[in-house]
């Protein structure tokens, strides 16, 4: 076969990379002119979804909480009122322990009281015997005045009847009576007991130690009842200083949520000289359980937590923490759109806002914190988003509920209706088809 004559003259291994290269300079070209042209359009920005709280309208009572030091009401350090050595101690009552009104806790020696009590009475004894003696003379002297019948001045007539005798043996024997009850007085201070029912704090005396008035030899507290003074508002004592107000304390040892009821004692009328705060005592009966040991202890110098609810004033709004934005203001959201609203607050808690104005209740608050917000922007509850979220089948108890999921459901039956036919063996293919028939045909 001849080639033609000019392709024979064409060097191929130049020619084909040049043809290749024009090739491509026009598809490139012709790309160029059939690009697709984009036309820019505006997006709508979709609404920022925010969660909302609603506000309430009822009386609300103010609820103030502090701490406060616990103290006991009655504090006393108990000394001597003789001196004396200490023959005995109760030894089974040391720091800590609580004890009974008048329990004993030590004796000083009596036996030289007993000896001043025993030197006093024979004394009184020698006093009356005189003031018997000189009320006898008395009587003589009587009797001869009378006899002699004489008129004599009121002063020599006292002297005559011997009043003046009279008088003086008699203050003898009240003098001696008064050293008996004296010493009789000694005699029962050489017992010290408790003087009311007491948490015994603390005790700095031994057997065989001399004690003296001035001697401090224990420190009771008073376990009927401890007090704690708590400081608080003072534009809030209108509401807190009424009969009806509510106490709870709570120890910093008590488990969480642990309170017990306390008694609202009275409004200390001075002022903080810092904070101008004033202050409020209240006092819980029982601190120590003893007469029911099923409630938790109050410690002495606790720190305590105390909550004073007060009386409502009047009805008012109250609204999340949350929803209260830059101190006096909310967020209300009305047919998909953000108003700003000022209001003015009543007083706060830890997890309220309770307010005198701006609001009427029922209103939709924003709780979201946004960075910046504008009047009448539109804005999109989390309720509304979760409902269309469940809408898209990611909530399985609306999914179940779906048209599509109710007629999968019903069409079960029917699959189980069916007569299970025995599945279809797969035929011979083609191959051995046209082999069979090959053999057949031989």
């Amino acid at each position: 076969m001849s080639k033609h004559p000019i392709l024979g003259k064409i060097n191929w291994g130049i020619a084909i990379p040049i043809l290749l290269i024009v090739f491509a300079v026009l598809i490139s070209q012709w790309l160029l002119r059939e690009k697709p042209t984009m036309q820019r359009t505006e997006r709508a920005t979709p609404p920022l979804t925010v969660e909302v709280a609603t506000a309430e309208y009822g009386q609300f009572p103010l609820t103030i909480k502090a701490l406060g030091k616990v103290t006991a009401r009655e504090l006393v350090e108990l000394q001597p009122q003789v001196d004396g050595r200490v023959e005995w101690l109760n030894y089974d009552l040391g720091p800590g322990s609580t004890l009974q009104k008048g329990e004993a806790l030590l004796r000083i020696e009596r036996e030289p009281f007993e000896l001043a009590l025993q030197t006093a009475r024979s004394t009184l004894a020698e006093r009356r015997a005189e003031l018997q003696q000189e009320q006898g003379q008395r009587l003589i002297a009587q009797e001869e005045y009378d006899l002699l019948s004489d008129s004599l001045p009121d002063a020599d007539q006292s002297l005559v009847l011997r009043e003046p005798q009279l008088a003086a043996a008699r203050a003898r024997m009240d003098a001696a009576e008064a050293q008996v009850k004296l010493a009789q007085r000694d005699l029962r201070l050489t017992a010290l007991s408790a003087p009311f029912n007491a948490l015994l704090v603390s005790r700095t005396v031994d057997i065989g130690d001399r004690v003296a008035p001035g001697t401090v030899m224990y420190t009771l507290a008073g376990a009927d009842r401890f007090q704690i003074e708590v400081e608080v508002p003072a534009s809030q004592l209108p509401r807190l200083n009424t009969p009806n107000a509510k106490v709870r304390i709570r120890g910093s040892q008590w488990p969480q949520g642990k309170y017990r009821e306390g008694t609202f004692v009275r409004v200390i009328p001075v002022l903080e000289e810092q904070g101008r705060l004033a202050r409020v005592l209240v006092e819980l009966d029982d601190p120590l359980g003893i007469e029911n040991p099923s409630r938790p202890q109050l410690l002495l110098n606790d720190l305590a937590r105390v909550e004073i609810t007060g009386r409502a004033d009047g009805q008012q709004v109250r609204i999340p923490l949350t929803a209260l934005q830059d101190g006096n203001q909310v967020w209300i959201v009305r047919d998909g759109k953000l108003h700003i609203q000022p209001v003015t607050v009543s007083h706060l808690d830890d997890e309220f806002a309770v307010l005198d104005g701006g609001l009427r209740g029922g209103e939709t608050l924003v709780i979201t914190r946004l960075t910046s917000v504008t009047e009448n922007m539109p804005v999109r509850t989390a309720g509304s988003a979760g409902e269309a979220k469940a809408r898209r089948g990611l909530n399985p108890e609306l999914k179940r509920r779906q048209p599509g999921a109710s007629s999968e459901k019903g069409s079960k039956p029917e699959r189980a209706g069916r007569k299970s036919e025995p599945p279809e063996l797969p035929g011979p293919s083609k191959k051995s088809r046209e082999q069979g028939t090959d053999g057949e045909r031989g």
